[in-house]
């Protein structure tokens, strides 16, 4: 790249301004990754599935999105997933389980902070909540208990 002729104290100041606009746009990379961090909204999320509870988390993020990472003790040790709303009350989820499992869930949000999700994978059913505590959750995660043996 070649400068037009000109003082050579002006070639150092287009130097110094490149090389701190370079600076501030990686700076402004590593805020936005921070701000989504600070405004991210984690809320405690449970779900039912083959007859066994998983708990964790649902990060929702103002952009209309989020992500959820669950843990089990039986034979799912744990799901993970995303989120995005595709209307003002509801959208949908993709959520992939250590078992293979792969749900896809549409969700409907109660407000702001909560919400309840169902999904299948093959015969098994999913039922997942959150923002809610466990006896309001419970209402909607028996749907997806496996119906008693006679």
């Amino acid at each position: 790249m070649q400068f037009p002729p000109g003082p050579p104290l002006m070639h150092s100041r287009r130097v110094l301004v490149t090389m701190a606009m370079a600076a501030w746009l990686t700076a402004c990379a590593s805020v936005e990754h921070v701000g989504w961090r600070l405004v991210t909204t984690p809320r405690p999320a449970l779900m039912q599935t083959g007859g066994q509870r998983l708990e964790g988390v649902v990060n929702l993020r103002p952009d209309r999105t989020g992500d959820m990472i669950l843990s089990g003790t039986g034979s799912i040790a744990s799901c993970a997933g995303s989120l995005r709303l595709t209307s003002v009350t509801g959208g949908a989820m993709d959520m992939r389980c250590s078992d293979g499992a792969m749900f896809a869930m549409q969700f409907v949000m109660v407000n702001e902070v909560r919400g309840y999700a169902f999904g299948l994978h093959g015969e098994a059913t999913a039922a997942l909540t959150f923002g809610m505590d466990a006896p309001e959750a419970q209402a909607y995660l028996s749907r997806a208990t496996p119906p008693a043996s006679p």
